[in-house]
């Protein structure tokens, strides 16, 4: 009887804790894709190398959204490729007028 309370024990705090991480680790891929793609309004203002990043950062979230359940992946994929084609044809249009 002592070994089962130990073991529901143990498998209780062993739930709590991956809760709370998974808890963690949802919200600073949001946390992360909001800091990404609340810029996109002023992107015309931004300089050249943020846009690089923010660009270098889309691509870097995007399997951490893959990684999501399927609504939240369908949803936040395609926000997430909305934001970085953004970016990218702001630099693209940078490069054009420099020619």
């Amino acid at each position: 009887m002592y070994r089962i309370f130990i073991k529901l024990t143990l498998c209780a705090v062993l739930t709590l804790a991956l809760a709370g991480a998974g808890m963690c680790a949802g919200d600073d891929w949001k946390k992360e894709f909001e800091d990404i793609c609340n810029k996109t309004e002023n992107s015309m203002a931004l300089p050249t190398e943020e846009l690089k990043s923010l660009v270098a950062r889309c691509d870097k979230l995007k399997p951490v959204i893959d990684a999501q359940d399927e609504s939240t992946k369908k949803v936040f994929r395609k926000r997430l490729q909305l934001c970085r084609d953004l970016y990218d044809f702001v630099l693209k249009s940078r490069e054009q007028e420099k020619k």
